[in-house]
């Protein structure tokens, strides 16, 4: 068959290097892009960093979580475009999201730290929180062998109402707390 009709695109010179390679990879770009896919699919994949994740807790117990995180480029490319409608609608009716990006995510969870009102103090309980779980989470989707999560060099900064504020290191695990404000 001749080449100028399986690959339309291709000029063909005869004695011309350029156009010989052109051919070549013509011929050899489906094979290429298969090799491609099986090693994305079977290489382990870079960690998505967890940086920082500043968490500003509002009075009756609703979060605003905006988080800095770094994708390696397969997560960039393939992860990230298919992360992407699960952040528009399918977390929840309590999850509103404000701007997502393939370094940066600000969003509210609505009654994320249970408020506790007592005579005289207002408590905020916040949830514990583990790379294992959110592991768990993520594992129900088809992209999830493709991330690993790391947020051994990350911080996390949770903000009161009162203006105080709790900083954990290693995002590893990080415990539940409760900060008590007392009533003016």
């Amino acid at each position: 068959m001749d080449e100028r009709v399986r690959c339309p695109q291709l000029v063909f010179i005869e004695n011309n290097a350029n156009a010989y390679l052109t051919m070549i990879l013509c011929k050899s770009m489906p094979v290429i892009v298969a090799i491609s896919l099986m090693l994305l699919l079977v290489m382990p994949a870079g960690a998505v960093s967890i940086r920082h994740i500043d968490v500003t807790v509002a009075e009756n117990g609703d979060a605003l979580i905006a988080a800095d995180y770094s994708l390696n480029w397969a997560e960039q490319a393939i992860v990230y475009p298919a992360a992407l409608p699960l952040l528009s609608g399918a977390l929840g009716k309590n999850i509103l999201v404000h701007s997502v990006s393939p370094d940066k995510t600000q969003l509210t969870v609505q009654r994320l730290v249970t408020v506790g009102k007592n005579p005289g103090t207002t408590s905020y309980k916040t949830p514990a929180f583990s790379l294992a779980d959110a592991r768990k989470q993520l594992d129900k989707y088809w992209f999830s062998k493709m991330v690993t999560l790391d947020g051994t060099s990350g911080d996390l900064t949770i903000r009161f109402p009162d203006g105080k504020s709790v900083e954990f290191r290693d995002l590893t695990s990080v415990p539940s707390f409760e900060h008590v404000i007392p009533s003016p």
